[in-house]
């Protein structure tokens, strides 16, 4: 079996092929998750999915499977294994090759965790390839949170932007922990209601539903409707009334732009850290490695360094070096 990236992440056996994360809608193609840069419509996908890209995108057009059931793709046999990542994701296995997607091995309050599978090739994502991108404490910073929205929320009130697919819910549950049901924007809100569909308990109110001179304690938006990107009425209204803002991403422990223009950042992240990274690789106890998605040389080195594995950038169609695996 061929392995490398064209059109997406490209496995060809013969003259069959399937298409990983694909780049264009595509009938032999399966998708991880919901999040923009990997959803396409008329590919295969988990039903959580499928739910997030109709309220998302309007489409309804998918295969969908569930989780640990086996399926075909041009004599392709591939299941779908808990990613941990957001309500939905998935890691892909395929006749001994584990593709992770995005994938969170911490667990968190909504989507679980993602578990290590034993594989001979492991195409894995480096969105915190380097060394020096490890995060802090999950715990604490959930507790510094939780503090933080139980504080604003009485003294002025509070603005969270974070990702309103995946962070956005780990936010209203930590809110929800604090004994406070926040406001939610729209999007949040409809991507909320698909959480709550799976049984994740959250509890929320949408801010175009509260009374015209009702003010939130907490309202939970995307991340452009708090850096300016996105003009946000609501976000306009309360910090004129002295709300405080907050940002929730992983990369508030890495770049000053995350933080910039807000009063805290939280450095919470549904991706694995480089530390956590190098845990997954090695209980995967794979022959081969592939990186993808981000410091993708800076992870393959390092894997071959410290932990004796073979390792490389996944390499794109027509490069000398494309690796074949019986």
């Amino acid at each position: 079996m061929e392995v490398f990236e064209h059109k997406g992440i490209c496995l060809r056996e013969d003259k069959r092929a399937v298409y990983l994360d694909p780049a264009n809608s595509r009938p032999d193609g399966a998708v991880t998750h919901a999040h923009s840069d990997h959803l396409r419509p008329n590919t295969h996908m988990t039903k959580p999915t499928a739910d997030v890209m109709k309220v998302r995108t309007g489409s309804t057009k998918a295969t969908t499977h569930d989780y640990q059931e086996k399926f075909k793709i041009n004599d392709f046999e591939l299941e779908f294994v808990s990613a941990g990542h957001v309500v939905g994701s998935a890691m892909i296995e395929c006749n001994g090759l584990l593709y992770t997607g995005d994938y969170n091995p911490y667990g968190t309050v909504t989507s679980g965790r993602a578990e290590p599978q034993d594989c001979d090739i492991l195409i894995v994502e480096s969105t915190y390839g380097k060394p020096d991108q490890t995060l802090p404490d999950r715990n604490q910073v959930l507790e510094d949170l939780q503090a933080w929205i139980s504080t604003t929320s009485s003294n002025g009130g509070g603005i969270i932007g974070a990702y309103s697919l995946g962070k956005a819910q780990e936010v209203i549950a930590t809110a929800n922990l604090a004994g406070i049901t926040p406001a939610v924007s729209n999007e949040v809100g409809s991507v909320s209601d698909v959480y709550k569909k799976y049984d994740v308990p959250l509890e929320y109110i949408r801010y175009e539903d509260l009374d015209e001179k009702e003010k939130p304690g907490l309202l939970v938006t995307s991340t452009s409707a708090t850096n300016g990107k996105k003009p946000d009425t609501a976000v306009q209204n309360l910090r004129k009334q002295g709300a405080k803002v907050a940002r929730v991403s992983g990369w508030c422990a890495f770049a000053k732009w995350a933080i910039r223009g807000v009063d805290a950042g939280f450095p919470i992240s549904d991706h694995a850290d480089f530390s956590d990274t190098m845990k997954f690789v090695e209980a995967c106890d794979p022959k081969q490695v592939y990186t993808v998605h981000g410091s993708t040389k800076e992870l393959a080195k390092q894997i071959e360094k410290k932990l004796g594995i073979n390792a490389r950038p996944l390499p794109k169609y027509g490069e000398v070096a494309i690796e074949s695996f019986n």
